[in-house]
């Protein structure tokens, strides 16, 4: 073959190949310009954590059936010295809702109750069910307010302390008005006829029970 049909011949196969080249560029079998869509994997959704109760009953203590909304917290005079101290009383008191007065040994017509009867041996763990624990101690209990403020009684002040034994008690002094109030959590009777209240008050002036 002479040079010049040498020539020819690789000019030849190089048109091939352009023209094999262009054929599948233009049929999607090269690479495309632009940027190809990636797939990406979905994140693992991030497990929402189980609800946590918040009034879990000390071990060994039982409360069945459980109060249902609360009504509202009966406070009354506990003890009284004669003097400017006298000691509170709270009682958590709770809608009558499926039967559940007549389950807490009270009468069936019943529109609201205590959550159980006094010594019965669920009484207090009911109770604690019923109100929660205190905002300002942690401990089973109403938080106490005096006069709109925590309980911040000093030596020799009119106010309120805690009771050091029992929440559901609070020591004061002098005149003003006490409030006993549940947890946030704790659920209120939406009865629309027996609406439900969050805190219970006590006016204290001189000597005598609650004004």
């Amino acid at each position: 073959m002479s040079l010049r049909s040498k020539r020819f011949a690789v000019l030849g196969s190089t048109a091939v190949l352009a023209a094999a080249a262009f054929t599948l560029s233009s049929c999607g079998g090269g690479a495309s310009s632009g940027s190809v869509p990636t797939t990406l994997p979905t994140p693992t959704p991030t497990p929402t954590p189980a609800p946590t109760p918040t009034s879990v009953l000390p071990a060994g203590m039982v409360c069945d059936p459980t109060p249902p909304p609360l009504y509202g917290i009966n406070v009354k005079v506990h003890a009284d010295s004669g003097g400017a101290r006298k000691i509170l009383d709270s009682r958590p008191v709770v809608i009558n809702m499926n039967n559940f007065c007549e389950k807490a040994g009270f009468a069936t017509t019943a529109k609201f109750c205590y959550t159980r009867q006094e010594g019965d041996p669920q009484a207090t763990a009911c109770d604690y069910l019923a109100v929660g624990r205190s905002a300002e101690t942690g401990r089973f209990g109403p938080t106490w307010y005096y006069n709109g403020k925590l309980c911040s009684g000093g030596a020799g002040e009119d106010g309120c302390s805690n009771n050091p034994d029992n929440q559901f008690l609070v020591d004061i002094r002098g005149d003003g008005v006490f409030e006993a109030c549940a947890g946030d959590e704790i659920p209120l009777s939406q009865d629309p006829e027996k609406p439900g209240s969050r805190c219970g008050s006590c006016t204290i002036k001189g000597a005598g029970p609650c004004k």
